[in-house]
């Protein structure tokens, strides 16, 4: 999945007085942005602010009528909350100490690097979307929310326990199953054989056990893999397997690739 997908979430106002800096910039953004609006001066910027509910602002500072430090303060002021980034010229350094403390997130030194832009617009999206739009965000990129979250876990958990009890004779009494940053997390309680739990009847054999199952859990692993990439749509990697027969628990877990 493309890394810039998750900016198709984001409504961007680009305010830039430079005619050619304006037309590269937007050529650059409309493609990758859900929605981008722009502006040639602050007082133009202002405007779209108060019609138009903007995720992020990208704006230059040197600019007639209203530059962007005075359109920013007054956005401000009128509450708008939202991050900013400003485009400036190395020599701007006192009017950058002015900036940050308006509470500017980000600025970019002229000439503009694309690529250093598209990650900090990542960063703020992912942000955005986590604490404005109560969604979870996977590795950048797999944007959820809660619900829907909610729903993969489950399937996984269904998956994972079926697997179990199709291969061991014994599906997990209890299976919980946690999506958190990059990492999908399974924890499978009461899983051991009647013949494990005769093993470890003697408690010298819980180590025993426990590497069996690591080792279980190793020749299984594509498979494993793939039965969540199924429900996901995502590669993940098997990463860490956690047996501990004395607590009759397994532990997965898993990353995004």
């Amino acid at each position: 999945m493309d890394k810039d997908k998750i900016l198709s979430n984001m409504k961007i106002l680009l305010v830039e007085d430079d005619d050619f800096t304006l037309q590269q910039l937007e050529r650059f953004l409309r493609r990758r942005v859900g929605k981008l609006l722009t502006a040639q001066n602050g007082a133009q910027g202002l405007e779209i602010l108060e019609k138009d509910e903007i995720d992020i602002v990208i704006t230059d500072l040197k600019m007639p009528n209203m530059n962007g430090l005075e359109m920013i303060q007054i956005a401000r002021e009128r509450e708008y909350n939202g991050p900013v980034i400003i485009i400036t010229a190395l020599s701007d350094t006192d009017t950058i100490l002015k900036a940050v403390d308006m509470g500017i997130v980000k600025y970019i030194i002229k000439p503009i690097d694309t690529d250093e832009l598209i990650d900090i617009l990542i960063k703020l999206a992912n942000e955005i979307i986590k604490y404005k739009y109560d969604s979870i965000i996977i590795d950048d990129e797999l944007i959820v929310d809660k619900e829907e979250k909610i729903v993969l876990e489950r399937e996984i958990g269904t998956k994972v326990a079926h697997f179990l009890k199709s291969y061991t004779g014994i599906g997990p009494k209890n299976i919980k199953v946690f999506i958190q940053g990059n990492n999908i997390t399974i924890e499978a309680e009461e899983v051991l054989t009647l013949m494990e739990q005769n093993i470890v009847s003697n408690v010298r054999n819980f180590s025993i056990v426990d590497y069996n199952r690591r080792l279980f859990y190793s020749e299984n692993k594509s498979f494993l893999e793939q039965c969540i990439e199924d429900i996901i749509d995502y590669q993940v990697d098997l990463i860490e397997v956690s047996c501990n027969s004395s607590s009759n628990l397994d532990l997965l877990k898993f990353s995004f690739k």
